[in-house]
């Protein structure tokens, strides 16, 4: 009975309770709802649109650009903006309602240049330009070059003022040439016009005259007024300039340099055409000359035949005699670049080998009396020089006669001489520094013959030998011997003052007992010329083959470096 009695009661009081809660409910549901509208009514405030950024890089076909940019649904167009200068300057400027472009005559009124490098920005559009994006650079690209079957120039190909152009023969025939400048891009105003023969066209080449050095222009082919391709041709400048240069190129004698010779002036600069050979006439210098290569479409060095050596006039004095950039060469067993013999004494300030390949010869330089002479400085500096026979690379060969003060060797090679110094004169200094020697001298012969007598034997300011490589002596006969004097023994080099600094020699280097030079170390590289170099025996090529050589990057003739 209590318990249904209290039964009822608890339900009326819970009742009550619900009912006085279900206002606070209400307010709570209602706040949430107030809460929640006002979130959804919140607004933000508009930016700019986001600058445009690439879906893929810029890119080209033929002389069209290809423009892919992310969409932008925000955006309702774009402006691009096209430039060859980084936008110093603006070529173009269109509006497009895409995101992918392609930039061409029909976008822009006009053709776009061919093999030319564009930049491109962009800017977003939207419908209140106050939000239109900041500016997008979009990068650079180079529209493909013009299809045609015109080469490209080589340095071969163009000289000061003269230039080789070169193509195909396939399809219509080239019939004539055009130059512009280098400015008129659209190949509008032609400089001049060179009309092509038959036989050029079956050639697939013509030569250009009258360009101005040191210029570039644009060179066109064209079969009638079709245009079939051009290219870029920056002439270099001029070798020398001034009234006393005679130019011989062109020239297709084998003695227009013996017959020039003669009749030029003092301080001449003859040039002469890469490729020809000249002969000398036994010419007796009398005066200073240069004779030098001048530029060339070939790449051979022009070359002086040593048939017969050129001489030096008795009774003169000559300043300088300069021989640049030439291959000098003759009989193995006779033949000379230099042979004088004078009964008047003669005064030379200079002879200087610059850039010169001598070889095949009984000697380089050989002075002889009867008469008493000077040659105050002979020097070389990047040459090549190879087989030369008993006369070495300079001769003095005359007791009391022609002296040699000054010798100076620099960044060269020598192989392949039987004897490479002989003196019977007191001279001044020599210096041998950043050489490549190999095979030089001859097995059993002397390297630095002076061999005069007491005080006539000896080098007054010394002999210095810097940062050079020297292999073993030249084994004509293949006897597997290697053995050389340094000197002439006796009295020679008794008395001179020797310096060494930097100095390599291979394993097979060997001094004849009782016979070496001071301070050459031999043998300080372990292994033998065929393990240091590619090619040395017959190959010319003193390219390092052994890179852990620890010379290779201070000794030896530059040409040869890594």
């Amino acid at each position: 009975m209590a318990s249904e009695c209290f039964n009822p009661l608890i339900e009326k009081i819970m009742k009550k309770k619900i009912v006085s809660l279900i206002p606070v409910l209400l307010l709570l549901f209602a706040g949430m709802f107030w809460m929640v509208a006002c979130e959804e009514e919140e607004v933000y405030p508009r930016t700019r649109l986001f600058m445009p950024v690439l879906n893929e890089e810029l890119s080209a076909e033929q002389n069209n650009i290809l423009v892919n940019m992310a969409r932008m649904k925000e955006a309702v167009s774009y402006k691009l903006e096209i430039s060859r200068d980084t936008f110093k300057t603006i070529d173009y400027t269109v509006t497009v309602d895409t995101n992918y472009v392609v930039i061409n005559k029909d976008l822009v009124g006009e053709e776009l240049l061919w093999f030319t490098f564009y930049q491109v920005r962009a800017t977003a559009y939207a419908d209140d330009p106050a939000y239109n994006s900041k500016v997008s650079d979009l990068g650079s690209v180079r529209t493909q070059k013009f299809p045609s079957n015109m080469g490209a120039p080589t340095t071969f190909d163009v000289l000061d003022n003269q230039a080789r152009v070169f193509w195909t023969p396939a399809g219509a025939a080239i019939t004539r040439v055009k130059v512009f400048a280098i400015g008129d891009v659209r190949l509008t105003t032609p400089l001049l016009t060179f009309e092509v023969t038959p036989e050029e066209q079956a050639e697939g080449e013509k030569y250009l005259k009258g360009l101005t050095a040191s210029t570039s222009y644009n060179i066109a082919l064209y079969s009638n007024e079709t245009l079939r391709g051009w290219e870029v041709y920056t002439t270099k400048p001029p070798l020398v300039s001034g009234d006393n240069v005679i130019n011989l190129s062109g020239i297709e004698s084998t003695t227009i340099l013996a017959d020039t010779l003669a009749d030029v002036p003092a301080g001449a600069v003859i040039l002469l055409e890469g490729g020809r050979s000249y002969t000398t006439g036994g010419y007796k210098f009398d005066k200073s000359l240069t004779i030098m290569s001048g530029y060339s479409f070939v790449p051979a060095l022009p070359h002086i035949d040593c048939t017969s050596n050129f001489n030096i006039s008795g009774g003169v004095r000559v300043d300088s005699i300069v021989f640049k950039n030439l291959s000098f060469s003759g009989a193995y067993d006779s033949r000379y670049v230099f042979n004088p013999s004078e009964s008047t004494p003669f005064d030379v300030g200079k002879i200087h080998f610059e850039g010169c390949r001598i070889s095949n010869l009984r000697g380089v330089a050989r002075f002889r009396g009867p008469a008493p002479g000077m040659i105050q400085k002979f020097s070389m500096n990047n040459c090549v020089v190879d087989s030369i026979r008993d006369y070495a690379v300079v001769c003095t060969d005359t007791d009391n006669g022609v002296a040699v003060g000054d010798i100076l060797l620099t960044n060269s090679t020598f192989s392949r001489c039987r004897y490479f110094l002989i003196s019977r004169m007191q001279s001044n200094s020599v210096v041998i520094d950043h050489c490549t020697l190999s095979e030089v001298p001859a097995k059993d012969q002397i390297m630095f013959r002076w061999r005069g007598s007491a005080g006539n034997a000896d080098i007054t300011n010394g002999l210095t030998i810097s940062n050079t490589i020297w292999g073993h002596a030249w084994d004509e006969a293949n006897s597997g011997t290697y053995a050389f004097k340094a000197h002439n023994g006796g009295v020679s080099l008794a008395a001179t003052t020797i310096s060494v600094v930097n100095v390599y020699t291979t394993s097979l280097f060997l001094f004849a007992a009782g016979n070496e030079l001071a301070g050459i170390p031999v043998g300080n590289y372990a292994g033998t010329g065929a393990d240091l170099w590619v090619s040395p025996y017959g190959g010319m090529d003193f390219h390092f083959k052994d890179s852990a050589f620890p010379g290779k990057n201070d000794s030896g003739d530059p040409r040869w470096k890594p």
